[in-house]
């Protein structure tokens, strides 16, 4: 079944990198790796600066509105850098020189596609019948968080990833499907581990997961962050209509920002964009863009040790 809102897929991403490049022959683009069907997890370089950081959308399939706001970002801070001006009332090019981002705007790109277009051509019979069984029976995948494996890749981390395995039965998770199951191992699905691998090689010093809806901002993992994370969030506080939450339940262990704080007690945090109902709808992104760009480029002016 075609889901009939609009939608941020994987040929719209590749389309917009091919433009970007054009545009900026110098742009660094590249791959961390591939999704189980094979697609590229693309990276976006921006910046020069010694603080290194990392900015990540679509972990989630249903959530592509956030690789649309990562991209958009991207393209509005070149555009904005090549001629000089400022953005949202930051000035690109001090912001480069402070920090270098890897902007990974989309890693679920089968999620995404499972979300936006549902079952892909390319499939068998019996693939596809296994992805409809994962998803209750319906052929409706508007709502779909997993990759194509019917893993919850935000739940396939290395930070208590055995806690997040022992909740799925309380939360009538009972295998592979569309939300919330945990993978067989951490980092087990191709995609998390390209991420977990390309976070260790880049050995980054913050880094932020976006993900929709909520309008709050998670940080911290187990007092393991450092002091200085809670003021970067506050900070994150004043320049948007993002607030701090905590988090509990299922939701609050095996994700990335958790690993990244469990495994590097480095500041991570995880941006939860616009609100209503998922997936949010494409007619409300100039809003939650405007809302969240304040955040994308004021993580770029911290210094971090």
């Amino acid at each position: 079944m075609k889901n009939e809102l609009r939608a941020y897929t994987y040929d719209t991403l590749v389309s917009d990198i091919e433009l970007l490049k054009n545009d900026f022959p110098d742009l660094e683009v590249g791959s961390i790796g591939k999704s189980v069907w094979g697609r590229e997890i693309y990276y976006i370089k921006i910046g020069e600066g010694r603080n290194v950081i990392s900015y990540n959308g679509a972990h989630h399939g249903m959530e592509w509105i956030t690789s649309m706001i990562l991209v958009s970002f991207v393209r509005d801070f070149l555009r904005s850098r090549s001629r000089g001006g400022k953005l949202a009332g930051f000035l690109p090019s001090a912001l480069a020189e402070n920090s270098t981002v890897y902007v990974i705007p989309m890693l679920n790109p089968d999620g995404v596609e499972l979300s936006a277009n549902g079952i892909p051509d390319f499939l068998n019979d019996e693939e596809r019948q296994r992805l409809i069984e994962m998803n209750e029976g319906s052929t409706d995948f508007t709502h779909w968080q997993a990759n194509a494996n019917g893993v919850d890749l935000n739940h396939n981390y290395n930070a208590l990833w055995e806690r997040s395995k022992a909740m799925e039965r309380k939360n009538g998770i009972f295998g592979a499907g569309r939300t919330r199951f945990s993978g067989e191992y951490a980092e087990s699905e191709p995609e998390s581990r390209a991420l977990a691998d390309f976070t260790r090689e880049k050995d980054f010093k913050m880094t932020l997961a976006f993900h929709s809806q909520g309008k709050v901002i998670y940080h911290g993992f187990m007092d393991k962050e450092p002091p200085y994370s809670s003021e970067i969030a506050k900070a994150f506080t004043k320049i948007s209509p993002y607030k701090i939450e905590e988090i509990s339940g299922i939701a609050s262990v095996g994700g990335y920002k958790d690993w990244f704080v469990d495994e590097f007690m480095r500041p991570g945090f995880t941006v939860e964009v616009g609100k209503g109902e998922n997936p949010l709808p494409i007619e409300c992104f100039i809003d939650v863009y405007r809302e969240t760009l304040p955040i994308l480029l004021g993580a770029m002016t911290v210094s971090l040790p």
